[in-house]
């Protein structure tokens, strides 16, 4: 009996390391393929909302800083970081499908342990987003409301103060006012802007309907008054926030996000079984 049942493990690790593993591993690594392709879309759409990002507004951006790295350059190089990450999905594809396609012993090891590492990266990454969204979004929102403190002094668009202009630029462009919305009467954020010498004005020119970069004017109801229907009622941060939800699209992620994990469970087994059935 036990002879029997030792012939039956070999002949099933040798089907496995064989035709079955092989097939597999071809079949996982087509989709991964498929999938480092399809990451471009979502890089070359964020590049694309990520275009109000403009030389005069990435100055005040960048003084906030996200793990020691300016908020500025995350926004505008996250297209290009999802780029990049489907550019390296891709030619680890392609490394699956020699190693698989050739039963490379070495090829497979170094598929399997670059799977390894990118499944437990993976499952850091979801663990801190999870743990640090609440924090991070109250560390960006905060040192935003500083640098408009302490930096807005002009209502201008080409001003001597380069954060002014940009912050000007800001609620142009996001069609937003202040870090948090501002209620009708109120100065909001702008009641704390020590060094802006605001006069009768409550909120900028920049924070009111219909104002362009090359019609910088706007009638006291909004300026001084903050009349119901003549300024931008968002909050910059919310605004910002808005250019990147991806909340409606989160059971897709979700399920995608899962599928690529048990994928990648598959993938390691199946090139492990390959590379053991080449021993035997």
């Amino acid at each position: 009996m036990s002879i029997f049942f030792t012939y039956l493990e070999l002949k099933m690790g040798l089907d496995c390391g064989g035709k079955m593993g092989q097939f597999i591993l071809v079949i996982i690594n087509t989709v991964f393929l498929l999938m480092g392709l399809g990451l471009f879309i979502p890089g070359i759409v964020l590049q694309t909302n990520i275009d109000f990002v403009s030389d005069e507004i990435k100055p005040v951006l960048d003084q906030v800083s996200v793990t020691g790295i300016a908020l500025g350059d995350v926004v505008k190089n996250l297209g290009i970081g999802f780029i990049i990450v489907g550019v390296f999905v891709f030619l680890v594809a392609v490394l699956g499908l020699m190693g698989a396609c050739c039963k490379s012993k070495c090829l497979l090891t170094i598929y399997a342990i670059i799977v390894l590492l990118i499944l437990l990266s993976q499952i850091v990454v979801v663990i801190l987003w999870f743990t640090m969204q609440n924090q991070l979004d109250s560390v960006v929102r905060d040192e935003l409301s500083t640098s408009l403190k302490n930096n807005f002094r002009e209502d201008s668009l080409n001003g001597t103060n380069q954060l002014s202009n940009g912050w000007n630029y800001i609620f142009l462009t996001l069609k937003c006012c202040g870090v948090n919305a501002v209620t009708a009467g109120n100065a909001g954020d702008f009641a704390n802007t020590p060094n802006w010498t605001k006069g009768s004005k409550k909120i900028p020119t920049s924070c009111c309907v219909g104002v362009t970069a090359s019609n910088y004017t706007a009638p006291p109801t909004c300026t001084d008054n903050v009349a119901a229907g003549t300024y931008y009622t968002s909050g910059c941060y919310d605004a910002l926030i808005n250019k990147f939800d991806t909340s409606k699209y989160s059971s897709v992620f979700l399920g995608v996000g899962v599928t690529i994990i048990i994928i990648e469970i598959l993938a390691m087994l199946a090139s492990i079984c390959i590379c053991r059935g080449q021993e035997d």
